[in-house]
């Protein structure tokens, strides 16, 4: 059984405070359904439109309900446009399951792109027309090379009005992903990239609300954050062995934290002074773990780069940062591209250090703060799971 990796993000159409597509995502054990539907129009009443669409046939499909009725309840749901007497937005479906299948329904969006080592794959799409909506619906296999992806009509229309007359069309979309579909590119990355050149084709002034959905399949991959040394010293050595010999890689945050670490290793903690910041200590180096870095400092730089990462609205900067070589930078992206299970293994020793007076970052402040880091993660579709030791 595979994890599905999922990423997806928006440009808001330029002028508007509301963005006019929206994204609803539904975990389930075995697969995931994911629901991007473009409203009518732009701002307020296409965000409407959008919102209502894609929260409907998620939450419709999630409880077991048929595409028929599910479209049925949209087309009877949704106010209509004054100016167009139309009551709908375009919809793409996808519920990809963890063993490969993928289920896509289109309706009037661009056709998804499914590739695979480098090479566009046909679909075959048979059509269904339910209360007069045309259709399109294919089934089909991903493996660990191949890339779906699924997008806005801002996305092909991209540069119209400014450096291409006809838009970036599909045809030249598609050729442009053939690069991202190999095992080792994440959907962030191919997220951010497609909506990094459809800015530059909009001379940052997109004419469309622009979305990409991007969804790949691979191995779980599970990461072991341990924070803070265990309440009775007596049991260091046990709880690391533990940790070291779990299924993941391991990573140590805060500096007390690694030296136990060290000292049941046998070893020495390396300083790799060319990730320090005049905000963030640098990250160190320990065998059998793949990053260390300080405690309370470092995890709060690295909340604030992932809520960064996941404010709605595609942001550049944002994305810059989480590639920045620093101790902060390289946790929130490693818990975003390469962390679909996190086990965080939490010591319930107080750090003396914290306890002196005017010390504002005491033991609930740091209880606390994992807390945040493990909600966010969360909050992208990861499993969680807290370990008090």
């Amino acid at each position: 059984m595979y994890f599905i990796d999922t990423a997806y993000n928006s440009i808001h159409k330029h002028g508007e405070e509301l963005c006019g597509d929206h994204i609803e995502q539904v975990n389930l054990e075995d697969s995931k359904i994911l629901v991007l539907a473009d409203g009518m129009g732009s701002g307020v009443k296409a965000n409407i439109l959008a919102t209502l669409t894609s929260k409907i046939a998620a939450t419709m499909l999630r409880e077991g309900a048929s595409l028929d009725e599910t479209i049925d309840t949209i087309v009877h749901t949704l106010p209509v446009c004054n100016e167009r007497h139309l009551a709908y937005s375009t919809f793409t479906i996808i519920k990809a399951y963890r063993d490969g299948v993928v289920y896509v329904a289109e309706f009037d969006n661009p056709s998804v792109f499914l590739l695979r080592n480098g090479q566009s794959v046909p679909i075959n799409k048979t059509t269904r027309t339910i209360n007069d909506k045309v259709i399109l619906e294919s089934r089909f296999m991903l493996d660990e090379n191949s890339l779906l992806v699924a997008v806005s009509d801002g996305v092909i229309h991209a540069g119209v009005g400014h450096s291409l007359s006809l838009g970036w069309q599909w045809k030249n979309v598609n050729e442009y992903l053939k690069d991202f579909s190999y095992k080792d590119t994440t959907t962030t990355t191919v997220t951010a990239n497609v909506l990094e050149v459809c800015q530059k084709l909009y001379e940052n002034q997109a004419g469309d609300d622009t979305t990409v959905l991007a969804v790949k399949i691979r191995e779980q991959e599970t990461i072991n954050l341990f924070s803070g040394p265990p309440k009775n010293p007596e049991n260091d050595y046990a709880v690391i062995e533990e940790i070291l010999k779990s299924e993941g890689k391991v990573v140590v945050c805060g500096g007390t934290t690694a030296s136990v670490v060290a000292r049941i290793l046998g070893t020495e903690m390396q300083v790799d002074l060319e990730t320090m910041t005049p905000e963030i200590p640098p990250a160190g180096k320990i065998d059998r773990v793949e990053l260390v870095t300080e405690g309370v400092l470092t995890i709060n730089k690295a909340i604030e780069l992932i809520r960064h990462y996941q404010t709605p609205g595609f942001n550049a900067r944002a994305m810059a940062a989480l590639n920045e070589r620093n101790a902060a930078a390289m946790l929130a992206k490693l818990l975003i591209e390469n962390c679909d299970k996190l086990n965080m293994w939490i010591g319930q020793a107080v750090n003396p250090a914290h306890q002196k007076n005017g010390f504002p970052m005491d033991f609930n402040f740091k209880i606390n703060q994992l807390r945040e880091l493990g909600r966010l993660v969360e909050k992208m579709g990861k499993e969680v799971n807290f370990i008090y030791i």
